[in-house]
């Protein structure tokens, strides 16, 4: 029998079908905020959504939850944020993986910490209890799974004593979801970094842990791309996810799905189309299905300009991306208290989504708006930069949020 891939059977090309929403971002919404928002996705005609966490654990100090918990060590909450997602979610036919609790000293672990990790564990089996009690029975459609909020890497599962620890610690949380409803799955996102391990290395990795993880089929082993954070590559990323794809195969019934990054992190900017469309393709035919970090953060269109949104309903619709012609500033330059300053009358947003600089033919410097919530975005109409010699020269490169390029403006500097 053949296994159609989930974003197949919606279209012929690989789409996003789902994102990941941070409880930072989301904090205090009423119904109206979610509801503008979840649109958005269902625009893109997505069908899942991540929230999490649902409690921010602290040591020595009160955790923070972001619904009313009753559980002794939460400090307590009224708003509550749980209910204001799966009610909007339910409106709009989304489905929602809730996450449990995460801890900043996760990124400080050691393996001497072990035994703090399973009493978190702990901690996320009786969290997931009350929201279970709490949700479940209203929201039996909408709050569809749980996500694993704790993110598995390279850089964590160095040894074979971490990855058979971890994985006894994953499978206590997972134990205790199974028995309090095994129909729902649980999705989780490492990633992977091309500096610490080859693919080899993490075929390896995950087959270990997998041989000392007891998951069931329908969970999701969703890894993070990379790509946008530079741990992996464009040129580099299929052949880790190859690797993943081997281990999981050994593992009846788990699903192989791809967390598409939708930033730069070397600017906190969003990418432009053509990058997270090659992200999409080009894992193609090794995943059943596609979600981002995050839509939500880096392609809404309350939080960055609309062009992002734009470009990709195009894309859903036509199956890719329409080339159009950029039109390039008109850049002209002054010598000013030492510096050199590059001008140019300022673009249309609707149109332009940045510009790089380069001197002498180097890069020096992506102007791009950054995501802000519910701002009035401008574009760039300058540049500075301190002269390192009396003669030099800069290009400026407009670009589209689909990627497009217009042809650089080259400007000779002589002060």
């Amino acid at each position: 029998m053949i296994n159609i891939p989930a974003w197949e059977q919606r279209y012929p090309y690989p789409t996003a079908d789902g994102s990941f929403i941070q409880t930072w971002l989301v904090k205090n919404w009423d119904i109206n905020k979610w509801i503008r928002e979840l649109k958005v996705l269902k625009e893109a005609d997505m069908n899942y959504l991540i929230l999490a966490p649902s409690v921010v654990d602290e040591r020595n100090s009160l955790s923070k939850a972001i619904y009313p918990s009753k559980l002794r060590w939460i400090e307590k909450s009224e708003y509550d944020t749980i209910e204001a997602c799966l009610s909007a979610c339910e409106s709009l036919d989304l489905k929602v993986f809730l996450g449990l609790n995460e801890d900043r000293h996760w990124w400080q672990m050691k393996e001497e910490d072990n035994d703090w990790f399973l009493g978190e564990m702990q901690r996320g089996n009786e969290i997931a209890s009350e929201i279970y009690s709490r949700y479940k029975n209203r929201y039996p459609k909408t709050f569809f799974g749980w996500y694993f909020v704790w993110e598995f890497s390279s850089l964590h599962l160095k040894t074979s004593s971490y990855q058979i620890a971890f994985a006894q610690a994953f499978s206590l949380q997972l134990d205790f979801l199974s028995e309090l409803d095994p129909t729902m799955p649980l999705m989780f996102c490492p990633y992977m970094v091309d500096t610490e391990k080859t693919p080899d290395e993490m075929y390896e990795t995950w087959s270990t842990f997998f041989d000392h993880a007891r998951l069931r089929p329908g969970d999701i082993f969703c890894p993070q791309d990379a790509v946008g954070a530079g741990w992996l590559k464009l040129d580099n990323f299929v052949e880790y996810f190859a690797a993943c794809k081997k281990a999981a195969n050994k593992v009846p019934g788990l699903l192989f799905w791809s967390d598409a990054e939708t930033f730069c992190q070397e600017t906190w900017t969003s990418t432009t189309k053509d990058r997270f469309l090659s992200q999409l393709k080009l894992s193609s035919n090794l995943v059943d299905n596609y979600v981002t970090f995050s839509y939500c953060h880096y392609f809404s269109p309350y939080i960055v300009p609309k062009g992002y949104h734009k470009a990709y309903l195009e894309y859903v619709r036509l199956g890719k991306l329409v080339k159009e012609t950029v039109t390039p500033p008109n850049v002209e330059w002054t010598y000013k208290d030492g510096q050199i300053v590059l001008f140019w009358d300022r673009q249309n947003i609707d149109d332009i989504c940045g510009y790089l600089i380069y001197q002498d033919g180097i890069f020096k410097k992506k102007l791009q708006p950054k995501p802000k919530r519910d701002s009035e975005f401008v574009l760039a109409d300058s540049y500075k930069d301190t002269p390192s010699s009396k003669e030099t020269s800069f290009s400026v490169v407009a670009y589209d949020y689909k990627g497009n390029k217009a042809v650089p403006v080259c400007v000779k500097v002589s002060i």
